[in-house]
């Protein structure tokens, strides 16, 4: 194998070893939430915001929203507190997304990627303001 080939394949390897480690550091940083029980919240359909006053990433995820023009009812635990406790969030910021039967359509953890935020509001059947 000439020099050049090995040099090509060693920077293939070192290339697909760094994808592989960005994906997984990906999953690794976006907490997963448990399951999101519903219950008669009144929230439906669209997306319920979870947030806190003091949370900077929340901050980030209501300009998301509002950048993606997508109306979202936000709930902040300094003033609903028991709606927390209600649909069981213990973490912020906390997207969940309901179709208009009050399915939970996604749940996202953290800033919501853009395109996974659209995906859930076109399967949940929002109509984006």
């Amino acid at each position: 194998m000439s020099s050049s080939v090995a040099r090509v394949v060693v920077v293939l390897v070192v290339l697909g070893l760094s994808l592989l480690v960005a994906a997984v550091a990906r999953k690794v940083q976006r907490p997963v939430h448990p399951h999101i029980t519903v219950g008669d919240a009144g929230d439906r359909p669209g997306v319920v915001l979870f947030t806190s006053t003091e949370c900077g990433t929340c901050k980030k995820t209501i300009a998301l929203l509002r950048s993606q023009a997508v109306a979202f009812r936000e709930i902040t635990y300094d003033l609903e507190p028991q709606r927390f406790d209600l649909w069981m969030v213990f973490a912020v910021p906390l997207c969940v997304v309901l179709d208009t039967d009050g399915a939970v359509i996604e749940v996202m953890s953290g800033v919501p990627r853009t395109r996974t935020l659209r995906r859930a509001i076109r399967r949940a059947g929002i109509v984006q303001v």
